[in-house]
């Protein structure tokens, strides 16, 4: 497995609405993404895992998962340095990745207090399961609270990168996390926004990772939790926010790049499809937006997972909390 094949594209087929089968995880496939290795659970180190049922996200080669790499990429993305809070979901995966293999000098933290948690890769056990986890305890600079890091931090302007991830995003870069549906009768109620409002309106970049499912991207979320460029070109100037918001979205096919070169007064303010992962098409994932998507002329093709970077990820997601597509 030194280089991982290419994901066949006859994966994507056969999935129901939303890019998930019905009824979601089968049985056998349920139990085994919530066993742990060597309990007849997921085979983690083999050349081989289980294909779970699932959506777009799940889909495999045998040698890793669309969810993986979404995470392995989101975290060759971040910055070498710089201070990141990492939002609920998939991000910590990411962000815990970043910071104990490629970029170990940046300053990882969590909206409820954790400043500087500094993973060793030989001794860390797993990621965080949520921003609260008491393994966030084990090595921080501090351990404090939210007003500490909403308030000190991000209304300080010290925080240089946001990773956030949601319900819904919309073709302005807006996420939702709140409510599916109409807020006053929604068919479903989230979680909420959590500190994705603050992190989206005063981090200086944000890196959103989301799954590629219909149901998620969306023309216009049906509730701004965390604001992108709103309706578009000087959107956020005009909401009294400053010229920043959504930088990049790694999705479980490719990378997008927000088109404005002015952190929102001009541009388009769309995503520009520049990168895809190994053995997807760009039309295939233009047929899984809902709008007119932007391609770039020079679209990559983005590099399989190492070795490390799977051997990594699948010890610090030994439960597939992060990895098994609709729990985040």
């Amino acid at each position: 497995m030194d280089r991982p094949g290419r994901v066949r594209p006859r994966a994507l087929r056969d999935q129901g609405e939303g890019g998930h089968r019905r009824g979601g995880l089968a049985g056998p496939a349920r139990h085994a993404a919530h066993s742990p290795p060597g309990a007849g659970g997921l085979r983690l180190f083999g050349g081989h895992e289980p294909a779970l049922a699932g959506g777009p996200g799940m889909s495999t080669n045998g040698d890793y998962t669309l969810a993986e790499l979404m995470c392995i990429e989101a975290a060759r993305l971040m910055p070498d340095e710089g201070v990141a809070v990492l939002g609920l979901g998939p991000p910590v995966l990411a962000g815990v990745l970043a910071k104990c293999l490629h970029h170990p000098d940046l300053v990882i933290c969590t909206e409820v207090g954790a400043i500087d948690w500094r993973p060793e890769p030989a001794r860390v056990a797993r990621a965080p399961i949520g921003i609260h986890d008491l393994v966030l305890n084990d090595n921080a600079a501090m351990t404090s609270d939210m007003v500490d890091v909403l308030a000190t931090l991000l209304m300080g302007g010290r925080v240089d990168l946001g990773t956030l991830t949601g319900a819904q995003i919309d073709r302005h870069g807006n996420l939702n996390t709140l409510v599916i549906g109409d807020y006053a009768s929604p068919e479903r109620r989230l979680a909420g926004t959590g500190g994705n409002t603050d992190i989206a309106c005063l981090a200086r970049r944000l890196i959103v990772l989301m799954p590629q499912e219909p149901r998620r991207w969306v023309e216009r979320v049906d509730f701004i939790t965390s604001p992108g460029y709103l309706d578009g070109p000087g959107g956020r100037r005009r909401a009294g926010l400053g010229p920043q918001g959504p930088n990049l979205v790694v999705s479980t096919m490719g990378v997008y790049r927000f088109d404005t070169p002015d952190g929102g007064e001009t541009g388009s303010c769309e995503p520009v499809l520049e990168a895809v992962f190994p053995g997807i098409e760009p039309e295939t994932v233009q047929a899984l937006v809902p709008w007119p998507l932007r391609v770039s002329t020079q679209v990559r093709e983005v590099e399989p997972p190492t070795r490390e970077e799977l051997r990594l990820v699948r010890r610090l997601d030994p439960f597939r909390h992060y990895l098994v597509p609709g729990r985040y």
